[in-house]
């Protein structure tokens, strides 16, 4: 069994909404633990997703039937219900803080739930005067804000499909995305602010504009002017006019809501439609009952706009939490910025990358450096696996009453397979195991089902309310299924290379198409980033494996302050210690930055591309594409 380290324990079970749901659902699985509540999740799904929709008192017409019992890829759920993803948002009637990089005193500003549907109200009559009706597509290129908020809530309103896109993102990128939708409205800043500097955009909408001629009205926020196709009529945000009020109009459970890219291995970025009642509802779920979030709660997931953690975010309004958002880097002025934030804010529950959590750590400071966070309880961390030793630091920092609340799944479900259970320790390294309704397993290369401590694909074998309706242009739903279903009909494969712990945890060992396979043997490159996690001096690591003598070799990056030929032996004999000889790098070359996504991920795909000679596929998916030219001269003289 794996001697991962305790670092939590429930407190306070029954107040949780995971508690109450348990009892309140005990006449159909019989148990006293989630257990019991999690295999009856998967076993009786229709009896399971009936119920949890009356827990969460979702609004609308649920109708009678709560799922068909379809073969994945299909995924039918409350086929007779009409439900407005906007009304249930706005039901409790919370307000919404947003604080601005630039705003050291971290106070921000609020608004109220009239302001917010004053907002949305005039983003739906700006749609209806654009001609906007059912199914168009409207598309956004914004920073965390009011604006970017109110806009995604008057596409539910309307029944449009709604798509954005992070103002940092370079042109081809956007271009790239929003040209496939053909939309009929953008919404654009002219200027935004990230690490204390401020970058003018103008030129980049101008580009999309004049790309993308489908585009015939310009919703513009800031101050400056556009060179405006003759096509295309502008609208100052400050000046839109007042609508006449929302209708609230309840539409089918699968009534597209969104499209969420994300980026292949080949081809443009995969355009994910998703449904809202699905998203919703899953959503929900995860926030109340997985993460712990109660009406009156204080909560911010960090996120830019360019990742699926924002559309989770504004899914909190649901909750009855009240929302507060981050607009800016995290990093700015130091690396405490979110905890100085969270103080101030008296944040319940703070979300982040398990990447910035790294950051924090390499750097030496303390968040207790911070002061008074005593409002704090939850911890919510994705984007990447969050270590054992980064997860130990964390637990340590706040003396152990943190609940950790690490989860995994994707932009392809907007939601996650594995995360936090409020019902049960958590421990060092993995999470507590797959979230209700997500019939989650480990398959090895035959499609065999894997026991503890055995590394091989996760997999879901039950359909779940946020399977996507396709992927955009994908009219036979030949790329959809080839992306998610090839491998094993009517299951889904996520790409992780995962294991099971003998306590019913969950590890993820990094992105199964990165996999490292030497000598027949699959490694993970996370094991090799978690044994280097006590060297002070590597602050960043990237390992990849290169053809080499009819077999692969390990090719390890680092961004070290010591690259001395010294300090290359410790490393090697630290991997060797911690994990094994197969570990141990056949090369380490040291590097001023690794590439990395616009989430932040590490890009291990576009290096492994470098190692096997491949051209690098999706260069626009990545923040800083000139790392690579570094590393890919390593390949050359290699």
């Amino acid at each position: 069994m794996s001697q991962a380290a305790l670092l939590w324990s429930p407190t306070s079970p029954k107040e949780s909404a995971m508690y109450k749901f348990l009892i309140q659902t005990k006449k159909f699985h019989g148990g006293d633990s989630t257990t019991e509540l999690y295999r009856w999740s998967i076993e009786k799904p229709e009896e399971f997703w009936g119920e949890l929709w009356d827990f969460l008192e979702v609004i609308g017409e649920r109708g009678k039937r709560a799922l068909l019992p379809d073969p994945l890829p299909q995924a039918t759920f409350f086929p007779d219900a009409k439900v407005s993803y906007l009304e249930n948002l706005l039901a409790p009637k919370s307000g919404v803080t947003v604080v601005p990089e630039a705003d050291l005193t971290n106070i921000g500003s609020r608004v109220t739930h009239e302001e917010l549907v004053s907002n949305i109200g005039r983003v739906v009559q700006l749609f209806h005067s654009a001609g906007v009706v059912e199914g168009d597509r409207v598309v956004s290129i914004l920073p965390i804000g009011f604006e970017v908020f109110s806009f995604l809530l008057a596409g539910f309103e309307s029944g449009a499909i709604v798509a954005g896109a992070s103002p940092e993102f370079g042109d081809s990128a956007i271009i790239s995305r929003f040209n496939q939708l053909q939309p009929k409205v953008l919404i654009a800043t002219t200027q935004y602010q990230w690490n204390g500097k401020v970058f003018d955009r103008r030129e980049t909408v101008e580009k999309v504009l004049h790309e993308i001629p489908s585009i015939t009205h310009l919703i513009l926020v800031g101050d400056g002017e556009i060179a405006l196709p003759d096509w295309v009529s502008v609208h100052r945000w400050n000046s839109l006019k007042d609508g006449d009020g929302l209708q609230l109009i309840r539409r089918g459970f699968d009534q597209p809501a969104y499209v969420l890219f994300t980026s292949g291995t080949t081809g443009v970025p995969k355009g994910l439609v998703h449904r809202s009642g699905g998203v919703m509802l899953k959503h929900l779920m995860e926030q109340k009952l997985h993460c712990d979030i109660r009406p009156g709660d204080r909560v911010c997931f960090y996120s830019t706009t360019g990742w699926m953690m924002w559309n989770w975010s504004i899914s909190i309004l649901g909750t009855g939490a009240e929302l507060a958002l981050f607009d800016g880097s995290p990093n700015y002025p130091d690396v405490l910025r979110l905890f100085h934030f969270a103080s101030a804010q008296k944040l319940t529950h703070l979300g982040l990358s398990a990447r910035l959590l790294d950051v924090i750590k390499e750097s030496g400071r303390s968040i207790r450096e911070v002061g008074n966070l005593s409002a704090l309880r939850t911890i919510m961390v994705t984007g990447s696996p969050l270590s054992a030793s980064t997860a130990t630091w964390l637990s340590n920092e706040f003396d152990g009453r943190i609940f950790i609340s690490p989860f995994s799944g994707g932009t392809d479900i907007a939601g996650s397979f594995t995360g936090p259970d409020p019902l049960r320790p958590y421990y060092a390294g993995e999470m507590q195991g797959p979230l209700l309704g997500m019939d989650v397993d480990v398959f090895d290369e035959m499609g065999n089902s894997l026991g503890a401590e055995e590394m091989g694909d996760l997999v879901c074998k039950r359909a779940f309310p946020s399977v996507p309706l396709g992927i955009w242009g994908d009219s036979d739903n030949s790329r959809f299924i080839s992306t998610y279903f090839h491998t094993w009909p009517g299951v889904w494969v996520h790409g992780d290379l995962t294991s099971k712990t003998e306590r019913g945890g969950i590890i993820i060992h990094g992105r199964s198409d990165a996999t490292l396979n030497i000598s027949g043997v699959r490694i993970g490159t996370s094991e090799i980033y978690s044994a280097l996690d006590g060297l002070s001096e590597v602050t960043g690591a990237l390992a990849v494996a290169q053809p080499w003598d009819g077999d692969q070799r390990i090719v390890l990056f680092l961004v070290a302050t010591d690259t001395s030929e010294s300090f290359t032996n410790k490393v090697k004999q630290v991997i060797r210690a911690k994990t094994s000889p197969r570990h141990v790098p056949g090369a380490i070359f040291y590097v001023g930055d690794l590439p990395r996504t616009f989430n932040g991920k590490l890009a291990e795909v576009a290096v492994a591309d470098l190692a096997n000679g491949r051209p690098v596929r999706n260069l626009a998916s990545l923040a800083n594409p000139e790392s690579l030219d570094e590393i890919g001269r390593f390949f050359l003289t290699s």
